[in-house]
């Protein structure tokens, strides 16, 4: 709910609320003392209990005396037994002839006959009258005498004992109703500020932490009005924060990883450059032939460090993934078959057999060509670096794994420590830690973003025998994965 919605209702509420319990009040004093009340409905204050139906009989009988036999009801002895009929001694009966009242029983306050209603008030039925100091509830009943004399029988209820309370009680049913306004206005207030002061709370205090570096921690439940929302966004900024600095600590450290490893990786063949320059200067080189093995070197070493800055470069791109791919519709049994055989005879002139096998007889993929040569060259090269065997051997297997392929480089070398497993395709990774071996330590880790971007997976296992295995996955194009599912 909007806070628009919200404080309307609260302060609709407010206005609402207290109106209604004032005009619920005032209805109930209305059907105690008005005459819209039922006579016989009213409470005989003295015994808290209705005026009973016995008494409505009573008086109903005496209409028929005053029909039938008027005169009786001059009989004093007749009246004068009357009270003990009643159930409620707060009920009195009087009876006018003309403007007196007969001899009978009155209420003990004496009443003058020109407090009671004229009269031609034939059924007249109301609550709260006053007679004399007393309150009463009057029922009337008019008749005529034998001799023409009008007369009238009221049926008096005294109700002073309830109008004395209600004088007294009402002070305190005021001050309870302005106590109950104000409660009602506390609670409603306490509720709608809490609202909007809890999440400003929770704003204020995640801005504390923010400035002060914590960035780990959730802002918790959230409302759906616009505080809450505001806090929603608050927090998807403090996650887009935590994320951009947890990025910048990780470019960072791979800043410093990288300036440690090439600064240690540039440090050998440029000393062995410099070295052999300082040679041809000094007169070392004094043949042809020693110059000629010097400029080789050199120039090997110049090769093999353009070779890792080429890699260095590419990998940063990678990382942050600013490398463009172009992909295209590929065979890639026979992409794969075309790429072995270009380079089969430089393995072969390294001592290595290389060959090809699978179940897999044709598939199409979506590759990057460029890309994915680079991704075999690294992997097969990086097994002819290590391959410890008089005749190595590299096998490439393909097979079909429904809506994929999976490429399988094996080799016969002398594979790798259970752990190195998952670290080998890590960036700056070497398995010989004294670095005997030239390389970048780039190889892998290159063929692993490549194989990411391809939205495959790449991982390494040792083979039973010898040998470490290389597996990669890559996706077929879509009308090929339909043909295969």
């Amino acid at each position: 709910m909007s806070i628009r919605k919200r404080l309307f209702i609260s302060n609709t509420a407010m206005i609402v609320l207290p109106i209604l319990i004032i005009m619920i009040i005032f209805i109930l004093l209305h059907i105690i003392l008005s005459n819209d009340t039922n006579f016989n409905g009213y409470v005989g204050q003295d015994k808290g209990q209705p005026v009973e139906g016995s008494n409505i009989e009573l008086f109903n009988e005496l209409k028929k005396i005053a029909s039938l036999e008027e005169e009786k009801l001059l009989d004093q002895a007749y009246i004068s037994a009357l009270p003990d009929q009643f159930n409620n001694d707060s009920t009195n009966i009087l009876i006018r002839k003309g403007t007196a009242l007969m001899n009978g029983f009155q209420p003990s306050n004496e009443i003058s006959i020109d407090d009671l209603p004229p009269f031609g008030n034939e059924g007249f039925n109301q609550a709260g009258v006053w007679l004399g100091n007393d309150h009463y509830s009057i029922k009337q009943h008019d008749f005529y005498f034998q001799d023409g004399t009008p007369g009238s029988i009221f049926l008096l209820d005294n109700t002073a004992s309830f109008v004395n309370t209600m004088r007294t009680v009402f002070p305190f049913l005021f001050v309870g109703l302005i106590v109950l306004l104000i409660l009602i206005n506390v609670i409603l207030s306490y509720f709608m500020s809490q609202s909007i002061l809890r999440p400003v709370k929770q704003l204020s205090e995640a801005s504390t932490k923010i400035s002060k570096g914590e960035l780990d921690f959730t802002m918790g439940a959230r409302g759906r009005d616009e505080l809450g929302q505001l806090v929603q966004t608050f927090d998807d900024m403090r996650a887009q924060l935590q994320e951009s600095i947890t990025l910048r600590n990780k470019y960072e450290n791979n800043r410093k990883e990288l300036v440690a490893n090439i600064s240690h990786d540039l440090k050998t063949p440029i000393t062995t450059i410099m070295g052999y320059v300082e040679g041809i200067q000094d007169g070392v080189a004094n043949t042809n032939d020693k110059q000629a093995r010097y400029l080789d070197t050199i120039h090997t070493k110049a090769t093999y460090m353009n070779r890792l800055i080429e890699e260095l470069s590419l990998f940063s791109k990678l990382d942050v993934k600013k490398v463009p791919f172009h992909f295209e519709s590929v065979d890639i049994q026979a992409f794969i078959k075309d790429y072995l055989e270009d380079i089969a005879d430089d393995l072969k002139d390294k001592g290595i057999q290389l060959s090809l096998s699978g179940t897999l007889t044709s598939a199409t993929v979506k590759i990057d060509r460029d890309k994915i040569i680079r991704v075999l060259e690294n992997i097969i090269y990086n097994s002819v670096k290590y391959n410890n065997k008089s005749t190595g051997k590299i096998t490439v297997s393909l097979t079909d794994e429904g809506k994929i392929v999976k490429v399988m480089i094996f080799d016969n070398g002398p594979g790798i420590s259970q752990a190195a497993l998952t670290t080998i395709f890590q960036r700056f990774y070497r398995i010989d830690p004294a670095r005997s071996k030239e390389g970048s330590g780039l190889g892998l880790a290159i063929a692993s973003q490549i194989i990411e971007a391809h939205s495959g997976t790449i991982w390494a296992e040792n083979l039973r025998t010898e040998g470490l295995a290389i597996y990669f996955t890559l996706r077929k194009s879509e009308e090929d994965g339909d043909n295969h599912a």
